[in-house]
Order: C-alpha cells, then structure tokens, then sequence
C-alpha cells in the first residue's frame, strides 16, 4: 500500500509527495498496541480537519462546473403519463424503501429518495387536496393520467399515513436510535395533522376507478395494482388502530394484509422498475447535518418478508392480552420477543404500550395490582400483607393501617422496576443484556431496602419461626426472597444472553457454563426456601380454619397455596433442566481443554489473562452483595475441574445430559403457561396457540441440543479410550463451535460443540 501527502500549491491543484517510506520508518518504531495521540490535536481541531469543501462531507458541495439547479434540480417530470408496468414498478419501489425505512434505515436514504413523495410532501400541504403531483397547490391544477394523479398518489399518500402512525408508536416508546430505527423527518411532515378517513376514502375511490378500466389495462396489472391499494388500506387501518386492540381485540386488518401479499409476490415480475423516479439529490434540500450517504436498496422478496413477519407478530400479540397472572404474562411476552429474527421495533414499541401505558398493565390492571399479584402467586399466597387496604381500616394506630402503609411504600418502590423487567424484552438482543446488567445492580439494592420492609412488617404481622439446621430460627422474609428471586433471574439472564450474543471466547465456555450452574443451584435453594416456608403457611392457614369453621374461605385460600406450590415446582424444574444441561457442557468443554482440542485466537495470550478475562466477564456480579463473586482462584479451579481425572468429569457429563433430557421433557409435558387450579374448558378455549407453538419449538430445539451433547460426548469417550497410554492426549479430533444461525446451533443458549473424528490414513 502506497501513502501520498496531497499539499494543496493553489486552488483546485494539489502536488502529490510519496511518503510510504517515511511513514513505514516511524510505525515501525511504534510498539504493538501502542497509540499514537497529539495532546494538543483536540476533539475541536478534529471537526475541523474535516474538508467542508469534500463531497464526501459537504452534501452543498457544488463539483466544479455544476450549477445550483443542477445539483438540486431533477431533470424527472412527475406529471408525465406512466404505463400500468410503470406504476406498479414505483409501488413495488416504495414498498422496499419502506420496509428499509423498518429495519432502521434513515428516510433520508429510503423513502425521502422519491420524487413523487418529495412533491407531495414539500412545500408543506395544508390540506389534502395540496399534496398533489402538480405544479400548483390544488388538485384542480393536476394534469396527467388519472393512473398517476389517483393511483398512484393515493398509494404514496397511504404510505406516508402509515408511516406516520409508525413514527408516532416507536418515537412514543424507549428505543436506540439508528441502532434500532431512525425517526429523524428532515423537517418534512408525515401528514399527522390529517385524519385517516380522508386517505381511507381516496383508497377506495382509486380502487373503484380501477374496478372501472375493464379492457383499458390488462387484466393481470390491473388485479396487481388493485392488491398493492387493497393492502395499503387495510395496512392504514390496523396502524391506525394501535393500542385499541387491547379493546377490539381485532386483528382482522393484519390477516387482511397477510392475505394480499401471496397474489402480490406472484406479480412483482409484472411491474418496471423506474430507477429515475428516485434520487440523491434530494438529500441536498433536507434539513440533515449528517454527510451525504447512499441509498438503501433492498430487493422485494426481503421486503414482503420482513411485511409478513410484521403482519404475523401483530395477530399473534393479540394473544399475550389475555391476563392470566404475571408468571403466564412473562412467559408470553418472552417467548414473542425471542422469536428469529426478532419483531421489527414498531411491534417492540407496540409491545412497551401494552405492558405498561398510564399505570396500567394491558390497558386494565392497574400496576399495584400487577405487582401484588406477583406476590401473591411466588411469596405471599392469601396473606394479610395484600389483602391490608388504608381505604377499609382508617384508625392509624390499627395494625392493618400499619401493615397498608408499609405495603404501599413497597408498591411506590418496586412497582415500576417490576414492570421494567418486562419491558427489557422488547429492547434488542444486546440491549436487553446491557439492560439487566444495569438493573441487576439495582434490584441488589433494593433487596436490602425489602429485608428492611420485612423486618417492620413482622412486627405488625407475627410470624411463628421454623427452626432451621443449626438450631436458629428462621422468618420467610417474603418480600425480600421475591426481589431475591428477581435478581437471580436477571443474572441468569445475563450469561445465557451471552452465549447467544457470541461474548464468551471458546476457551472461556466451561468457566461460564460453570457459573451457570452456580447462580442455578443457588436458585434452586432459594426456591426451596420459599417452597417450605409456603407449606408452613398453608399448614398454619387449615388450621386456623378448622378453628374458625369458614369452610368456603378456607378453599379459597388453599387454592392460592396450591397455585403456589404449583409454580415452584415449575421454577424448579426448568432450574433443574438448565442446571443439568449446563453441568453436561461444562464437563465436555473442560474435557476438550485439557486435551488442547478447542479453536484459540493466536494473540489472545499477548493481550489478556484468564484473570482479566474473568474480571471483564463478572463486571456485572462485582457489585452485587449476595450471591458473592465466587473468587478467581475457586472459578479457575472448578471450570477446569482439577483434580478429576477424565474419566470421573466424562461420567458427571453422562449423568448430567441424561438428566437434562429428562428435565427438559417434563417441561416440554407441562406446556409454557401455569393453569389455574381449576382449570376448566373455558380456559382451554383461550390458549395462545402461536406462543405455545413458539415455546415448544424452543424446548425442542433444546432438547436437540442435548441430543447433540449426548453424541459429543460419547465420541470424546471412544477416543479418550482408543488414546495410547504414553502420549494421553487426543490426536485424532476435530472441534467446531456453530455460529449462531447455522443449522448445527440447535439453540442459541446452548453452544454444543461438534466433535468429529479424523480419519488416520493406514500406512502401507
């Protein structure tokens, strides 16, 4: 590679200098790694290295010979006639740029590249009839074929409406700009100020005038042309309708919409493409300080993709409405969330509003009661704790004013991070990580803020102790162990988004896999915990009932418990599954690197440690109080399993797979949801059928995993005994670790390597 210093002598001439051996001198006395920095070359003398006069930079700059109109100025005459093939090239156009526009491309680069929009849109109409194609500003002063004044411009304005509906949804709620959509306009107007019945009745006036043509367009461009406007109006109205579907509950629109997009795949072939109807120039007239870029093309069978999984997922949100409890709504709003590839961000966005718009959760709920709920189904099953209201008991010094008042505050703390650990879902994969890495943190402190509360509440609320195995007695502390409980989700959460977001290099797999398996066993005694102070509780409760004699109290309450019960054994199971898989594949990894059988990068060594390794993959766990960060030498030592000889770890990664896969089935066996105690045929005649289907492909796709692991290892078995006793290391091996997305990754949490056996040619 050549270097050339350009010194400019006078203007537009510049005399070039080769300086490739003077600058290979000074770099090669650099040192790898090192950096070079000017202290005085500061942030502001950087801007302004910057040429304004580069056409790279500068989207004013006027190239020597072109003129204002030139640059700015299309030579593309909107009002001329177009042919049917000529049309329906344009939508099919339009249509990519706006499913770009989705993905998270600017305007500036899809959709404000379009002639036709940028007359609509500029100057700014004031009424409906100004956003038109022709030089003045009414639509009497149109000329032209109707098939581009009426067609053609209704089809342009029902995009732009819906992508105004777009906008508003996304903008309203959390999101990453240009990481997840860009909602810059350029100061250019998506036409909110108008209402939709206006677009609705233009649609359905261009549809009739198409119905009318007959013999003057052949048949299959005018069918063609008719699906792309039936589709925008059906489109417009399911975005108009947001978050009124949490009343409607209408999802016809979105099937309507799914239903065009078969016929109007088959007849893309019939338009033509008109590439001068779009243009960089325009670029020149937005309102941007961002340098010129190119535009955003992609082809159409990606954009009716990306249409249909839209179209899809929103049906299919409409059956996460169905309140059956916080555990059934977690579950839901999870299973959704993660589907490949993820829901575009309107439904992320449309998601957020859902969960959580005015203190209320589905529209309904409100947010106390959310939280209460969750207590009530995890800690605090028919306890006075909820039941306490400051409305019904309004003498201060009465315990229950006390209690309500203690529980309120609870309400006022927990309540909105409660919700946030819901609404984390509908951030990006790797915003979600980086999310509960934050939040971890704070439900840590806010722990300590519940062992507060509930050390104040027993007070008010005596509770008989249970003498624990030392001899000291022991209170549930229930509000503390659910924010425990939470806590220890997220931090789950944090090393199993992990492995699916490529973080953990190879030789790192089995210390992660290993510290899954701590943060699970430590769960696992802690749903324990809450398991035997539950049964305490329901023990105590028929009791008290068999004194009382309120037979019809008591049934109630003890189907609380039993729903209870009901869900640890759940959370148990599923602990359990991961536990196991995770012990499997921490054995297996470990296995591969003490017998050097997994990639490396060359220079990892030269850069880093195993303790800074794991120093930068605990950042998270550092702060937080309990569980403790298992120190480095005790992390060392049980992800490599010293001490155990190959035959020991292979045995406990036999016994761990097999009991995985039996895990994994009774989870597959018990479905996603928690039914109610009494469950009848009305709840059946509710189910989620797309989120099971969703959910089960999942704990399949895991148990293929484990499947997967189980070959792993039985290879790694035949040759460790096929191994010669004088050399003890594997030879004949080859190790691959799939990437996320191809077929031999089963599942995205679980990074089953792929051990194959060599071939040794004989010798002769």
């Amino acid at each position: 590679m050549r270097v050339v210093s350009q010194v400019s002598q006078i203007s537009q001439t510049f005399v070039s200098h080769d300086i490739t051996d003077k600058f290979r001198a000074a770099a090669s006395r650099l040192k790898t790694g090192q950096l070079v920095k000017d202290e005085y070359f500061t942030l502001f003398e950087a801007v302004g290295a910057l040429e304004i006069m580069d056409p790279k930079m500068d989207s004013g700059f006027l190239a020597p010979g072109e003129n204002y109109a030139q640059a700015l100025e299309d030579d593309y005459d909107v009002a001329q006639d177009l042919t049917p093939a000529e049309v329906l090239g344009i939508m099919d156009q339009l249509l990519c740029h706006e499913m770009a526009w989705h993905m998270g491309h600017p305007l500036s680069q899809t959709l404000f590249t379009s002639i036709y929009l940028n007359k609509l849109l500029w100057p700014v109409p004031k009424t409906l009839d100004e956003a038109n194609f022709g030089v003045g500003n009414s639509s009497e002063d149109e000329s032209g074929s109707p098939l581009v004044n009426v067609v053609l411009r209704t089809y342009c304005l029902a995009l732009v409406k819906a992508c105004d509906f777009v906008h508003a949804r996304v903008a309203s709620e959390y999101f990453y700009e240009e990481e997840d959509f860009v909602t810059q306009l350029y100061n250019r107007s998506l036409l909110t100020e108008f209402g939709v019945d206006g677009f609705q009745k233009l649609i359905d006036q261009a549809i009739l005038w198409v119905d009318e043509q007959g013999g003057n367009i052949d048949d299959d461009l005018r069918d063609a042309i008719k699906s792309r406007l039936v589709l925008r109006r059906e489109l417009l109205a399911a975005l108009e309708q947001d978050l009124r579907v949490i009343d409607t509950r209408s999802t016809d629109n979105f099937k309507n919409c799914l239903a065009q997009l078969s016929p109007l795949a088959k007849s893309v072939t019939l338009g033509k493409p008109v590439s001068d109807a779009f243009s960089l120039k325009i670029q020149r007239r937005l309102a941007s300080t961002i340098p010129p870029r190119p535009m955003v093309n992609i082809n159409v069978e990606d954009a009716l993709a990306h249409l249909k999984r839209l179209c899809q997922d929103a049906i299919d949100l409409e059956q996460i409405l169905d309140y059956r409890g916080p555990h059934n709504f977690r579950v839901a709003i999870w299973t959704l969330l993660s589907r490949k590839p993820q829901p575009s961000v309107y439904i992320r966005s449309l998601v957020q509003s859902v969960i959580a718009k005015d203190t209320t959760v589905l529209g309904t709920i409100p947010v106390k009661n959310f939280l209460y709920d969750d207590l009530a189904e995890l800690v605090l099953p028919s306890s006075i704790l909820l039941r306490a209201n400051i409305d019904e008991v309004e003498v201060p010094s009465d315990p229950r004013f006390q209690i309500a008042t203690h529980m309120d505050r609870f309400a006022r703390h927990f309540a909105q991070p409660f919700v946030d650990t819901f609404r984390s879902a509908c951030l990006n994969r790797c915003r979600v990580r980086r999310t509960i890495c934050h939040t971890a943190v704070d439900w840590d402190n806010l722990q300590i803020e519940a062992e507060e509360l509930d050390a104040q509440l027993r007070s008010l609320n005596p509770e008989p102790p249970l003498t624990s195995q030392g001899g000291q007695p022991a209170y549930s502390y229930p509000l503390s162990s659910w924010a425990y409980h939470q806590k220890l989700i997220q931090l789950r959460m944090i090393l199993q988004l992990g492995f699916e977001l490529c973080i953990y290099s190879p030789e790192e797999l089995s210390g992660m896999y290993w510290y899954l398996t701590h943060i699970c066993s430590t769960h696992l005694g802690h749903i324990e915990r809450i398991r035997t102070f539950t049964i305490a509780a329901s023990r105590r409760n028929l009791v008290s009932a068999s004194l009382g004699g309120n037979k019809s109290n008591t049934s109630e309450e003890q189907h609380a418990f039993q729903r209870t019960l009901n869900l640890l054994e759940r959370l148990s199971t599923h602990l359990i599954a991961i536990d196991a898989f995770a012990i499997a594949l921490h054995a297996l990894y470990a296995l591969l690197r003490r017998h050097n059988l997994l990639p490396t990068a060359s220079s990892e060594k030269a850069y880093s440690s195993e303790a800074l390794r794991y120093e930068l993959r605990m950042n998270p766990f550092i702060p937080i109080t309990l569980p403790e960060l298992v120190p480095f030498e005790d992390y060392r030592r049980e992800a490599i399993l010293e001490g155990d000889s190959d035959t020991v770890v292979l045995e406990r990664a036999t016994r761990a797979i097999s009991e995985a896969r039996k895990a994994w089935e009774a989870i597959l066996a018990n479905g996603p949801f928690l039914p109610p105690v009494d469950s009848g045929p009305q709840d059946q005649g509710r189910r989620a059928i797309a989120i099971e289907e969703d959910w089960k492909k999942d704990v399949k796709d895991t148990m293929r995993a484990c499947i997967g692991a189980s070959i792993g290892i039985e290879t790694l078995r035949k040759s460790l005994k096929n191994v010669k006793k004088g050399d003890g290391r594997i030879s004949n091996l080859r190790v691959d670790i799939p990437d996320i997305g191809s077929k031999m990754r089963w599942h995205d949490w679980w990074a089953v390597p792929q051990i194959t056996e060599l071939k040794v040619e004989s010798k002769s």
